[in-house]
Formats: structure tokens, C-alpha cells, sequence
């Protein structure tokens, strides 16, 4: 099997993407609904939620693709300028959709004390990556209280995964060893070290945990011409992953088997799947909508609304919002890379996905 995350065409990353981002809303649904405690994929692994394991999804692939973009950009400036243009134009529409329409529909305050609140302001700084989830008087009385938009925390450690890897190669460390060894450094700091230190920091806990999927994803990448990519392989972890469920071994295994599962099946031959991105990506767009979305609908129907109709509903929505972030402001931001330096020839040479 061909691993290369070049041709869009030639792999199935648009769908994971898709998959990925549908599962975040799915599995919200039970958390913003008051029903975690029946979270199916929790109560089976014992630990990590639907949500939970779509964004390691999201960081393995990431990881993945975020390697071949360096390694295939012509400078620093031009790595920065596609990774600011895929995720900050969406990003500052989405926290402005929430404070100027999210917000007033939902804040139990007049709509002067509303916009004048000093925490109205400072979800304003989400825009610059700096994570903010409560808005005056806004779901309190939700099931799940006072978050606006709980899925945007991700967003400054895929910065600093980016960031990080920037760095590595500028500092000429970028290669198979050192691209192995931090991951597995990662893996002994999040399990073991930090545990074991007494060290309580959330910022450690979330970039350990999100930095161990990302750089595996990137390993990948580097050794994707060395690695046997077969079913038989793919098959033997995923039957590992399932039967150490709800055991103390799991997150470790789920580490271990879910980077190259993702990578396996990004590039496995599926010719419906690969063609999925022809009418644009919708991922990211449901992912950074779809939380104020969902708490809109239970401030106005909990708790007549039924768990399922809210998950349709939900998914149904944010796919639709996504579909005008992707073609009103998405995809517009990214044909700007046809302004940055050797890109007409680095498409022609290496046929990048516009979202590498």
C-alpha cells in the first residue's frame, strides 16, 4: 500500500477528517444532554469518550500531515502563512458567530449588560488562541452549565504541536530519531512521570496526551516507506485495542495502535472514500460550530428534546454551518496560497491537499 498524503484523490483523510469531527459532535451530545453517564464508547473503554478518541484521531492524522507539509514547504514563512490561513479566518468567524449571536439569544442579561461585560470581552481572545469558554449569563442552567464553546481548548496545543515541530526543523532534529524518541518521552512523562511527581498541572496532562498522538502521527510519516501496511497488522491491533477494554493496559495499547489504525485507513483503497472532500472539507467547521450549537438547543428544548432527535439535529446543523464556513470562508482563505512564494510549484510537483 502506497502511504504518501499527497493526492487527495488517493486517500481517505477527507473522510476521516469528516468522521473525526461528526464523532466530537455525537459524542457532546451525551454530556450536554446530562447523559455522560451512558456515554456508549466510555462505559466499553472505561476511560476515554467518543469525543475524547476523535480528537486523538485528529492529532495522529495532524501529526501526519503536518510532517509531509514542512518537509514539502519552501521556508519557515511559508509553513506559518498555510497553517494561519487554515485555522484563523474560521476561528475568528466562529467566536464572533458566538459572542454576537450565540450569546444574546442565550445570556440572561439585557443586551447593553451583555456586550459591556468585561468576560464579553475577553472571549474575544480566543481569536488569538488564548482559551476562554464562559460568556455573561450564558447556559446556566444547562445540563452541562456555563460553556460556551468547550471544543475550541484543543486549539492552542495543535499551535504548539505546529510550533514544536517548526522548531525541530530549524534546529536540523527533525529526522527518524529524534521524531520517535519525543513521542516516547511524551508517553513516559504522561503515564508515568507526571503521575508519579504528584503533578496535577492540566496544561502538562493535555499537552502530553494530545503531543503523544501527534508526533506518533509524524513518525509515521517519516518511516511510512519502512512500516508493513497491511490488513493482517491493522486487524492483530485492532482486536488488541478491543479486548484490553476496560482494563488497566488500554490507554496505553489505544496510544500504540491508534496512529498507525488512522494512517492504515487513510490510505486504504476505497474509491467512495477518497472522492468524500470533492464538495469541500467540512471538519473543521463542524468542530469549531458545533458546541454553541448544541448548548443553544438544550437552553431553548432541554429537556423535552430526546437524545436522539438532539443528536440529528446537532449533526444536521453543524454539518449545514460548516458547509458555508468551508465555501464562504474556509476555502476562499486558502486560495491565498497561490500567493505564497514556489507555490505554484510545489502543487505541480507534490499535488498537496489545500488543507496540508
Amino acid at each position: 500500500m502506497d502511504v504518501t498524503p499527497v493526492q487527495r484523490d488517493a486517500n481517505n483523510f477527507d473522510f476521516l477528517r469528516f468522521f473525526a469531527a461528526s464523532a466530537v459532535v455525537i459524542g457532546h451530545c451525551y454530556w450536554l444532554s446530562g447523559a455522560g453517564d451512558i456515554e456508549p464508547v466510555r462505559l466499553f473503554t472505561g476511560s476515554m469518550d467518543t469525543a475524547d478518541i476523535a480528537v486523538n484521531l485528529f492529532f495522529v492524522m495532524s501529526g501526519f500531515l503536518i510532517a509531509a507539509s514542512w518537509m514539502n514547504s519552501r521556508s519557515v514563512l511559508d509553513f506559518i502563512a498555510k497553517r494561519a490561513l487554515r485555522i484563523f479566518p474560521a476561528l475568528f468567524v466562529s467566536v464572533l458567530f458566538t459572542v454576537l449571536i450565540v450569546g444574546p439569544l442565550a445570556t440572561g442579561l439585557s443586551l447593553k449588560e451583555y456586550m459591556l461585560n468585561n468576560q464579553t470581552l475577553r472571549y474575544l481572545t480566543n481569536m488569538a488562541l488564548i482559551t476562554q469558554l464562559h460568556l455573561p449569563a450564558v447556559f446556566t442552567d444547562n445540563p452541562f452549565p456555563d460553556t460556551v464553546n468547550g471544543s475550541v481548548w484543543t486549539l492552542p496545543y495543535e499551535v504548539l504541536m505546529y510550533a514544536s515541530l517548526m522548531v525541530m526543523g530549524l534546529l536540523k532534529v527533525f529526522g527518524r530519531i529524534a521524531v520517535l524518541t519525543l513521542p516516547l518521552m511524551l508517553i513516559l512523562i504522561h503515564f508515568h512521570l507526571s503521575p508519579g511527581l504528584g503533578l496535577e498541572s492540566d496544561i502538562l496532562r493535555k499537552s502530553t496526551r494530545l503531543g503523544m498522538f501527534f508526533f506518533l502521527g509524524s513518525a509515521l510519516y517519516l518511516y511510512r516507506r519502512n512500516l508493513p501496511w497491511n490488513w493482517k497488522v491493522a486487524l492483530s491491533l485492532l482486536a488488541l485495542s478491543l479486548l484490553s477494554a476496560r482494563t488497566e493496559l488500554w490507554l496505553y495499547i489505544h496510544v500504540l495502535t491508534l496512529p498507525y489504525l488512522a494512517i492504515y485507513l487513510a490510505h486504504l483503497r476505497i474509491p467512495l472514500l477518497s472522492g468524500f472532500g470533492r464538495y469541500g472539507d467540512f471538519s473543521y467547521g463542524i468542530y469549531i460550530f458545533s458546541f454553541p450549537i448544541q448548548q443553544l438547543l438544550m437552553h431553548w428544548f432541554s429537556p423535552q428534546l430526546p437524545l436522539g432527535a438532539f443528536m440529528a439535529i446537532s449533526l444536521a446543523g453543524s454539518i449545514a454551518i460548516a458547509a458555508l464556513s468551508w465555501h464562504w470562508i474556509e476555502s476562499p482563505a486558502l486560495r491565498l496560497k497561490r500567493y505564497l512564494p514556489g507555490a505554484r510549484e510545489r502543487t505541480r510537483r507534490a499535488g498537496l491537499s489545500p488543507t496540508a
